[in-house]
């Protein structure tokens, strides 16, 4: 059969691209054809990103800090997204066709078996605060079958103005797979079922990452510091951190602002390589969902200093794994690595719910 699944692919980030590509295989290794519906909402157009993200910016105050962001932050967003373009390209299998609006998707319905509801915060607001129904299948007929895989709601809550519409949609899957026992909780409380499931990076095992990554040699020691949201308290952290271990920091992003925050900089590597510096990093320091799974799955050494913002992401996946112990809880605290982890536990866990998780996406897509 073939799956066509929607999900947030276009933020040019690697927990986008990964989680994507990692569908992507799950539903391939199911024997099944899978495809990417090519959706990039008008506002996440290349030349929109920086317009978009000013107006939820603090640099929205008056003309002249709105013209400063936009000559500052156009070329960071530019820069990202030419990389991101290409791991894309080379990553994805995306629809030949590129959609807009879900207006434009209903109208043009792209051509599938199933339709799927990917992951990573699909059923959140997006850049301009709202919800989009492109996300919940809205441009899906009543008549085709309809399922999500690890969707993700990145709240405990939904809003009042959206509550009505959320159900409407969740009402309208076949089967529904969350990511978060949160999400979970939230979706009972909306009437509608859902299992929890792993984030699809994790139906991958470590050695298809590990096969990936290049064949380089690690020549010193360091600290690896990966960093999505503004926290000068986590940037003091992370240099401290490292001269206490005695090792360099290594900081890397893809967005060359990060020049000027601590670490050595290493602007926006390709994926396979941004892997390499997590599994062969001493110690490593990070904010994202996504580089904590990618800490546990590739069994490095970690610190986890949850975002102000959609934190329960993270607290979800480290409850799974029996590491909520990781969570900075002071930035005073630098003994908080020093008893290493026990990874022989953590993969048990991790392993048991990967078939899980794989057994419960063969279902919803097959039965």
């Amino acid at each position: 059969m073939k799956v066509a699944f929607i999900t947030r692919h276009t933020p040019s980030n690697y927990g986008s691209v990964l989680q994507t590509f990692a569908t992507q295989k799950a539903i391939e290794a199911l024997g099944h054809e899978a495809v990417c519906i090519n959706y990039i909402r008008t506002d996440e157009l290349p030349e929109n990103q920086a317009k978009t993200h000013l107006a939820v910016s603090r640099w929205n105050k008056n003309a002249a800090t709105r013209l400063l962001y936009k000559v500052t932050q156009k070329p960071v967003f530019d820069a990202a997204t030419k990389r991101f373009d290409v791991y894309r390209s080379n990553m994805l299998k995306l629809t030949d066709e590129v959609w807009n609006t879900p207006e434009q998707l209903a109208e043009n319905l792209p051509k599938a078996d199933i339709y799927m509801t990917g992951s990573d915060q699909v059923w959140n607001t997006v850049g301009t605060g709202v919800i989009d129904p492109a996300y919940f299948l809205s441009f899906v007929p009543d008549d085709k079958k309809k399922i999500a895989y690890a969707g993700c709601f990145g709240t405990k809550t939904v809003r009042d103005e959206d509550r009505d519409n959320i159900i409407k949609w969740l009402k309208r899957y076949d089967h529904i797979t969350i990511r978060e026992k949160s999400g979970v909780e939230l979706a009972k409380s909306l009437g509608v079922d859902a299992e929890q499931v792993l984030d699809p990076t994790f139906l991958m095992t470590p050695q298809n990452w590990l096969d990936t990554l290049p064949k380089k040699e690690k020549k010193e020691s360091y600290v690896l510091v990966y960093q999505l949201h503004p926290n000068k308290e986590f940037q003091t952290y992370s240099k401290e951190f490292a001269k206490r271990k005695n090792m360099k920091l290594i900081r890397v992003n893809p967005y060359f602002h990060h020049i000027f925050k601590p670490g050595k900089f290493v602007f926006c590597p390709p994926v396979e390589e941004f892997l390499w510096y997590i599994k062969n990093a001493d110690y490593f320091l990070t904010d994202s969902f996504h580089g904590t799974s990618f800490a546990i799955g590739l069994n490095t050494q970690f610190v986890d200093v949850l975002p102000n913002v959609y934190s329960e992401r993270n607290r979800s996946i480290l409850a799974t794994a029996g590491l909520e112990d990781r969570i900075l809880m002071s930035y005073d605290d630098f003994k908080i690595a020093d008893t290493p982890i026990d990874f022989t536990a953590v993969n048990q866990k991790i392993n048991a719910e990967r078939t899980r998780s794989a057994e419960i996406l063969k279902k919803i897509i097959e039965e």
